[in-house]
């Protein structure tokens, strides 16, 4: 049986070896997902599972019937635009807000 080996933290010396960071030159790259996320709030709608921290806390998960037909309406669209049929609740979200700011 095979030991677990040991890491050990780096030496003084080397930490001494090691140069200190400038973070005056350091560039910063604006987050492409920021407009949508101020918009739409924390929202998760991208294949997968979140990563970690972004989670957007406990979901319900509930049945919606359509008739077949329905369904490949949407199958349909959902290709067409390259979206997949679990991407369609930022669609019903957009609904929510739309109709909730009619009023």
């Amino acid at each position: 049986m095979k030991k677990a080996r040991r890491i050990e933290e780096p030496s003084a010396a080397s930490l001494r070896e090691m140069p200190e960071l400038d973070f005056t030159k350091v560039k910063l790259r604006p987050n492409p997902y920021a407009a949508r996320i101020a918009a739409e709030g924390r929202f998760h709608v991208a294949p997968g599972r979140p990563r970690k921290g972004t989670e957007t806390g406990p979901t319900v998960p509930r049945s919606i019937r359509f008739p077949a037909p329905v369904w490949r309406q949407i199958e349909k669209r959902a290709t067409a635009e390259g979206i997949t049929l679990h991407a369609l609740r930022a669609a019903v979200v957009a609904w929510m807000r739309q109709r909730s700011g009619a009023r």
